[in-house]
């Protein structure tokens, strides 16, 4: 068996210390997989394309990449993002499933790896943070006891967000980006736009 840890278990902002008004919680950024400079960092989903337009024009420079002062905005709008695992630990022979170029969340989130959960930190950034609103794209798909478990230990409501993964499903016909960041927009402003 191996651990991997989280990629960003390092860094001051892996529990963030700010003002928080929004909590979004992810699942895993394994080390040896793509290197992100912060939480939802991979390319292929629209998260931060999305809160780019609900906090207008704040985190990416041209829609192209996250802009050099992306820390002091995410402070300055009262943002942060934690995941809900910290580490896994895996079967040397199943490393190359969570490490690399890209990987699906399905593997962290089924009986192939042991899981430790981040929740205790995520709580204590909940009691520091009242009114704080948390939000989640993770939908319902898991049937996993404990990942099930392990939510309900969240001290907060969840909100959940429609995925802004490329893979995710949308009502036929429609738009993803368009439904997805009305979805968004509607749950974390109030409104549509």
């Amino acid at each position: 068996m191996r651990t991997i840890n989280h990629q960003l278990i390092n860094q001051p902002f892996f529990v963030p210390k700010w003002k928080i008004k929004h909590l979004f919680l992810g699942t895993f950024n394994p080390e040896g997989g793509d290197p992100v400079r912060y939480f939802y960092g991979r390319n292929k989903n629209f998260t931060w394309k999305i809160l780019d337009e609900v906090f207008p024009n704040e985190f990416m420079n041209y829609g192209l990449k996250l802009r050099e002062d992306f820390f002091e905005r995410l402070i300055a709008n009262g943002v942060a993002c934690m995941d809900m695992i910290s580490s896994i630990e895996i079967a040397d022979e199943k490393v190359h499933l969570v490490t690399g170029k890209g990987y699906s969340d399905s593997v962290i989130i089924n009986n192939q790896v042991k899981r430790i959960y981040n929740t205790d930190a995520i709580n204590t950034v909940i009691r520091a943070n009242p009114n704080l609103k948390v939000y989640s794209t993770w939908g319902t798909g898991s049937t996993l006891a404990t990942w099930r478990r392990e939510l309900s230990l969240v001290r907060a409501r969840i909100i959940s967000l429609k995925s802004p993964s490329p893979v995710a499903r949308v009502p036929l016909g429609t738009d993803k980006y368009s439904y997805v960041r009305n979805d968004w927009w509607s749950k974390i402003l109030g409104e549509y736009h």
